[in-house]
């Protein structure tokens, strides 16, 4: 009993404490790598794949966009669970099935006169050039709502996916979950707060994904010692892109319409 339960302790210790990102050297094609945050809407809405294809064809070398899945289980780009916020319907996102959110157009408030359909996820896998990098963060309804993570889950079983691709989440137990069910991807956990960085040691993200305010000395040091990439966001500004290429990050999230590489 005595040697059981030194055995479990060692093997506690040893997950919180002696871990490390996998590596994530093959995602980046650069220095850091400009990623388009939910692609270019200057003329087009956020999550869509006319924005996706806009961003790549101004240079961008990744796209962030945002995922939930629908009553059926279909993986749809949107960044809000309610539809009222962005489109021309109402209820939520979650409820509704792929038949319906088919026919449901986004942009209403932000571009009325370039309304586009919400797309599917697999729509941007095939559109979208394979050369860009795919940053999917993983939405979610409450901290125990894994019904997004467990669908793409399903579709990455289902599909071959031939775009390198990273999932993010700022919640750890879907982080924890793409960690260790679905291996082949990297994770970048998403962070908001300095109370939130505790948590890598439970989901042992590849990635931390930081507000660039957020970037501090201990914190770097932090990713260098469990060899995690840093992913900043959402950095609007030629001054602030500068900051974070003089702090070496390894990717800059960004609403801006062009790369500044």
């Amino acid at each position: 009993m005595i040697i059981t339960s030194l055995l479990f302790l060692l093997l506690v210790v040893s997950y919180f404490g002696y871990w490390r990102g996998r590596g994530l050297e093959g995602f980046y094609t650069s220095k850091p790598m400009m990623i388009s945050h939910r692609g270019v809407t200057k003329k087009f809405p956020e999550n869509t794949l006319e924005a996706f294809i806009d961003a790549e064809e101004l240079g961008f070398e990744g796209i962030e966009l945002d995922v939930i899945a629908s009553n059926d289980g279909v993986l749809y780009c949107s960044h809000n669970y309610q539809l009222d916020q962005e489109t021309n319907s109402s209820g939520y996102i979650h409820v509704k099935t792929s038949h319906e959110l088919d026919n449901i157009k986004t942009g209403f408030y932000s571009h009325p006169e370039s309304q586009k359909n919400i797309p599917r996820l697999s729509d941007v896998f095939d559109k979208v050039s394979k050369n860009i990098r795919l940053n999917i963060e993983i939405k979610f309804s409450g901290l125990f709502d894994l019904s997004t993570i467990s669908s793409l889950r399903k579709f990455l079983k289902q599909n071959a996916v031939n775009h390198n691709i990273l999932i993010s989440s700022f919640n750890p137990l879907i982080v924890f979950y793409a960690r260790w069910l679905i291996p082949s991807v990297k994770t970048g956990y998403l962070v908001e707060g300095y109370n939130m960085i505790k948590w890598i040691n439970f989901c042992h993200p590849d990635s931390l994904h930081l507000r660039a305010d957020f970037l501090d000395k201990e914190i770097i040091s932090l990713c260098k010692q469990k060899e995690l990439t840093i992913n900043t966001w959402t950095v609007n500004s030629i001054s602030g892109i500068n900051y974070c290429k003089n702090l070496k990050v390894d990717g800059i999230i960004t609403d801006l319409e062009v790369t500044y590489n």
